[in-house]
């Protein structure tokens, strides 16, 4: 099974990865993983100081960072495709499964009141409901 694991590289990130890492070494499939730095991240990153390039930059050392935490992991280098893009976040994961041919969409789950999910969005939400292949939802903040 290929799989495309949508992560936002904050707390809860490692569950995600790491589900989809079993789900990897299960079915002999690959991991594509993608995090989206939103335009607006883009744009605050880029009044501050550091090289003109500093998008090509980040979005490198994001793929490497998302290459890592999957090779920790266990999965084999030969089977992850990291990929860091800029936009918006449903429309580019949506892109990106699209242009990987992957089986399914796994993403973290995280609690928000009501209000929270009505003021803020849900990337989760939007792709449970646009989606044209399965969508995994993996807790991340289960509380222990």
């Amino acid at each position: 099974m290929n799989v495309l694991v949508a992560v936002d590289m904050g707390p809860g990130s490692d569950k995600v990865l790491g589900f989809a890492a079993g789900l990897v070494k299960q079915t002999g499939g690959e991991v594509h993983v993608v995090h989206v730095i939103t335009e607006e991240e883009q744009e605050d990153r880029r009044h501050r100081p550091g090289p003109s390039q500093y998008v090509d930059v980040m979005l490198e050392e994001t793929e490497r960072d998302l290459e890592k935490g999957l090779v920790e992991l266990g999965v084999a280098l030969s089977s992850i495709t990291a990929i860091a893009r800029i936009g918006r976040p449903v429309d580019e994961i949506q892109k990106v499964a699209a242009e990987n041919n992957v089986d399914a969409l796994v993403i973290g789950m995280r609690h928000r009141s009501r209000v929270g999910k009505f003021l803020l969005g849900s990337v989760l939400q939007e792709l449970l409901l646009s989606s044209d292949r399965p969508v995994m939802a993996v807790p991340t903040d289960v509380f222990d």
